[in-house]
């Protein structure tokens, strides 16, 4: 929060705002300046330990809409490899530009003055009669964070180990004949 609040501050020219409720464009354009929420608070849908704290900002710029962002939460994850819970602290600092405009064409970009082959293009784009939701430009944000595989570390046990049953063990289960050789290989090295 301290790379927000220090420049606005000195201009003294925000508004800082606890709800997260979506504000029409033409609002954030009517100010002409940024609108600054402080977050201290659970987001409906993400699921949290602790609330999710930060600090959001939204300028109107014309045909952009320049949000920020540094946000930070906890929450509880199942390990993939061996279902046990874990602890993740999520944190994210991020910056992005919405195109405000039907056309979103290379043409319509490059004549309002921004290059749409840079690496940094706009990418997500909003109806400009629209409105912007901070709550969930949040919650996407998070959510980028999160890992597609979750580990709960190195230390991980691995899959749980399950115990045959004495049934299982009197009686075990036929071997497919394609993989007789293999299971003959795996019981002369148990005894080995």
């Amino acid at each position: 929060p301290e790379r927000f609040q220090t420049p606005l501050r000195a201009q003294g020219r925000q508004q800082v705002i606890e709800g997260l409720e979506p504000i029409p464009l033409r609002d954030l354009q009517a100010l002409g300046a940024p609108k600054v929420w402080s977050v201290d608070s659970k987001l409906e849908d993400l699921e949290s330990l602790t609330p999710v704290r930060g600090e959001l900002q939204a300028e109107h710029r014309g045909n952009v809409l320049e949000v920020r962002g540094e946000l930070q939460t906890i929450v509880s994850l199942c390990c993939d490899r061996c279902l046990g819970q874990f602890n993740q602290s999520l944190e994210v600092s991020s910056e992005e530009l919405i195109w405000l405009g039907q056309d979103q064409s290379a043409e319509a970009m490059a004549e309002a003055g921004f290059d749409p082959d840079s690496p940094d293009g706009l990418i997500e784009n909003l109806d400009p009669r629209g409105s912007f939701e901070p709550e969930r430009w949040a919650f996407e944000q998070l959510s980028l964070q999160l890992s597609v595989v979750n580990r709960c570390g190195p230390e991980c046990p691995g899959p749980p180990q399950q115990q045959p049953s004495k049934r299982q063990a009197a009686n075990p289960a036929p071997v497919d004949p394609r993989w007789q050789a293999l299971q003959q290989l795996r019981e002369q090295q148990a005894d080995a």
